[in-house]
């Protein structure tokens, strides 16, 4: 009861302020931006969507299938979607679909571990191609602005330090982990046990051949780029005159707010951010909330498709664990019982188990 009250609260605010931004930047105005938009035009969108989600799981698919796990690309497609819905509708920077989606990967035999670790490659990888578009930004006037550098700068940085920390074999993460070690009371060691072997499973991948890794690195470049054109047709869809660098600025910030782990989907959060980076460019608050708007609901049919996935994942995992249990206990049969004195024996009853069937 108070998780649905507290689902409903958070949803109920994150409603209110989308109405306040909407309100606020001009409630006309926006419907009348959004009306431009076509049936075609917002099914293009949602195809998009989807195809971030398919490219995402073919990196997926090729991590785990250097680890020695060959999993279907259909499963990891809709475990993929499952992940983004799951993270959409909880509050929590993105990340609670992750091991929402290890967990159904576990039942197929890939350790907790290492399908947390996978998923995390490929978001990696993601985060990588992210980081090759920023170079676009310094092409407007907008590279002038110190603070617009700085953020392009310290991006490449961070992103290159990882690379060598993995590449070169520093193992910084898992040496910091270790000094840790003495200071965590005796519950914690298990935990640090498991973090450890997830900083292994990582740098274990960066050791693959150098085609597997570039197959990774290529479909998660793929997966930026199908997120970039959504953004792109966006703004053609809508009519909005936005130049490619100002299109990188709302994409990078794009990345930004939808993290923001307060309300579900960052509903409101995200629409005032992109009207206020719409001002700040010279457009009008409600080109913001109208482009803002239209990302969330293509993103909004991936996550209801995402719930419908969960439904069935859930019913197939609960299937298994009953039919598992009746094969631990195998067929119910009921032992024969004499009957009167000079009667014979009596015909055993049998209780035949329902047939199971393909999982």
């Amino acid at each position: 009861m108070r998780r649905f009250a507290y689902g409903a609260l958070t949803l109920g605010a994150a409603l209110g302020l989308l109405g306040a931004v909407v309100y606020l930047a001009g409630a006309r105005e926006t419907v009348a931006i959004l009306a431009r938009l076509t049936v075609p035009q917002l099914l293009a969108l949602v195809g998009t969507a989807f195809g971030v989600t398919l490219f995402s799981a073919l990196a997926w698919q090729a991590i785990l299938e250097h680890s020695g796990h060959t999993v279907p690309l259909w499963l990891l497609f809709r475990l993929t979607v499952v992940a983004f819905a799951v993270s959409w509708a909880i509050p929590s920077g993105f990340v609670a679909g992750i091991p929402a989606a290890a967990y159904f990967l576990r039942r197929r035999g890939v350790p907790l571990s290492r399908g947390l670790a996978s998923f995390v490659i490929g978001r990696f990888f993601e985060i990588t191609g992210f980081a090759l578009v920023l170079p676009a930004i310094l092409l407007d006037r907008l590279g002038s602005h110190a603070a617009v550098r700085g953020l392009a700068l310290g991006t490449f940085l961070a992103v290159g330090f990882v690379y060598l920390d993995l590449i070169c074999g520093w193992r910084l993460a898992r040496r910091s982990l270790v000094r840790l070690g003495p200071l965590l009371p005796g519950v914690g060691h298990r935990s640090l046990e498991a973090a450890l072997e997830f900083c292994a499973t990582v740098a274990d991948f960066f050791r693959a051949p150098l085609p597997r890794i570039l197959l990774v690195a290529g479909y998660a470049s793929l997966a930026v780029s199908v997120a970039f054109l959504r953004s792109l047709l966006s703004a053609l869809f809508l009519g909005l005159h936005l130049t490619l660098p100002e299109l990188v600025v709302l994409f990078t910030v794009t990345v930004f707010l939808l993290s923001v782990p307060f309300l579900p989907g960052a509903i409101g959060i995200y629409e005032g951010g992109i009207a206020g980076a719409f001002e700040l460019l010279g457009h009008s608050r409600a080109d913001g909330v109208a482009y803002a708007m239209t990302i969330h609901a293509a993103e909004l049919v991936v996550v209801a498709v995402g719930l419908l996935f969960l439904g069935h994942l859930g019913m197939d995992l609960a299937g298994l664990r009953r039919r598992a249990a009746e094969r631990v206990r195998g067929p119910l049969v009921q032992r024969p019982t004499a009957r009167r004195r000079g009667a014979g024996r009596a015909r055993p009853r049998l209780r035949c188990p329902t047939p199971s069937g393909p999982w």
